[in-house]
C-alpha cells in the first residue's frame, strides 16, 4: 500500500505535468496530471472563486492507494462521489468513514488530518471546499436549522461530520456536476458558469440535509441500499415499461416506502426521474440527428406524436419539430 502525502506527490509520481488554464484577481484554474508506472494516474482540477475551491480528482490505481493529509487547518467541505469506493480516517475520529459512489457528505473539522485509501483501484469525485469567513458570510441568518447548527459547530470548534452513504445523490446534483465537466463556454464567461453551479450544489445540499435534520427521519443501511439500487436500476432501464407494483416486489420495497424513500434522497418521485432521463435522451437524438420527432416519439414510449410535442414542450420550452432552429440561436 502507497502512502502520498499532500505536499510531497513529486517523490511518488515521476511524470507530472502542470498547466495554469486561467488566472484573474477572482477565479484561477490549474489541471495536474499525475503517472507513476505500475502504481497510479490522476487527474486533479482545481478552480478557485472567491469564496470556494472545487476539486475534480479521477484516479486510476494499481493497487490500494492512501492520501495523507497530515496539515492541521480548519476545513469546511463538501464532497461529490460518482465512483468509487474510499475510506477515509480521520485524526479527530475514532472510527472510520466509508465512501462510495453516487453519494455526497458534508463536513467541518478545525483540525483536518487524516488519510484516504482508494480501496476499489478507481476514484472520481468533487470537493467543495469553503473559505471559513465566506460560509459563515453566506449563511448569516439564512434561517435553516441545519446551517445554525453549523456555525454553531464553527463557533464552538466541534467537527460536525456526514459522510457519503447517508446522502445518495441527487439526479440534480449529478446534472449540475455533468455541466461543469461539460462546460463549453470560454473566459470569464466559464467561471461565471461554474460558479453559479456550484452555489446551487451548495443550496441542494443543504437544502437535504435541513430536511433531513428537521423532520429526523430514519432510514436504515439496507432501506438506503434498495433505493440506491432501484434509483440504478432506473437510470438504466428507464425506456423499459416500469411499474411502481414491479419495482416493489423487484427490491422487497412497499410502495409507501419506495415513494417517500425515493423523494428523500433525490429530490423526485420515481416517475419524475423517469420523465426526465425520456426527455433528455429524446433531446439528445433529435440533436444527434439519428432519428427524427416520430421515430423519437415511440422510442421513448409515447403512443402519439402530438403527446409527446407536448410533454417535450413543457420539458424544454419548444417543439421537438424546432429544436434544431432553437440550438442555432444559442
Amino acid at each position: 500500500m502507497d502512502k502520498i502525502e499532500n505536499h510531497n506527490w513529486g517523490t511518488i509520481f515521476s511524470d507530472i505535468s502542470q498547466r495554469e488554464v486561467f488566472h484573474n484577481s477572482h477565479y484561477a484554474e490549474v489541471v495536474t496530471n499525475f503517472n507513476e508506472p505500475g502504481l497510479a494516474c490522476a487527474k486533479i482540477t482545481s478552480i478557485q472563486t472567491a469564496g470556494i475551491e472545487l476539486i475534480q480528482a479521477s484516479f486510476a490505481t494499481e493497487r490500494k492507494l492512501v492520501l495523507v493529509d497530515p496539515e492541521n487547518s480548519e476545513n469546511v467541505s463538501s464532497s461529490f462521489i460518482l465512483d468509487g469506493n474510499v475510506e477515509s480516517q480521520f485524526a479527530l475520529n475514532n472510527h472510520s468513514v466509508r465512501h462510495w459512489g453516487n453519494t455526497h457528505g458534508f463536513q467541518y473539522t478545525p483540525d483536518f488530518q487524516g488519510k484516504h485509501i482508494i480501496l476499489n483501484r478507481k476514484l472520481q469525485a468533487f470537493s467543495l471546499s469553503y473559505n471559513s469567513n465566506y460560509f459563515k458570510s453566506l449563511t448569516q441568518s439564512a434561517g435553516s436549522a441545519y446551517l445554525d447548527h453549523v456555525v454553531d459547530c464553527m463557533e464552538r470548534g466541534e467537527t460536525l461530520l456526514v459522510p457519503p452513504g447517508q446522502l445518495l445523490l441527487q439526479p440534480r446534483m449529478a446534472e449540475l456536476l455533468h455541466a461543469i465537466v461539460q462546460c463549453r463556454f470560454q473566459g470569464l464567461t466559464k467561471y461565471l458558469f461554474i460558479e453559479a453551479k456550484i452555489l446551487e450544489l451548495f443550496a441542494l445540499q443543504m437544502e437535504q440535509l435541513n430536511t433531513n435534520g428537521v423532520a429526523k427521519e430514519f432510514w436504515n443501511p439496507a432501506d438506503r441500499e434498495r433505493l440506491k439500487a432501484v434509483h440504478d436500476y432506473i437510470s438504466q432501464n428507464y425506456l423499459e415499461p416500469l411499474t411502481l407494483t414491479g419495482i416493489c416486489i423487484r427490491f422487497g420495497l412497499n410502495e409507501f416506502k419506495l415513494k417517500k424513500g425515493y423523494k428523500h434522497f433525490f429530490g423526485s418521485t420515481v416517475f419524475g426521474h423517469i420523465y426526465k432521463l425520456r426527455m433528455q435522451t429524446a433531446r439528445q437524438l433529435l440533436t444527434s440527428g439519428q432519428m427524427n420527432v416520430s421515430e423519437v416519439s415511440f422510442h421513448i414510449g409515447y403512443n402519439t406524436v402530438s403527446s409527446f410535442s407536448a410533454a417535450f414542450k413543457k420539458q424544454f420550452g419548444y417543439l421537438p419539430g424546432t429544436l434544431k432552429l432553437h440550438l442555432n440561436t444559442l
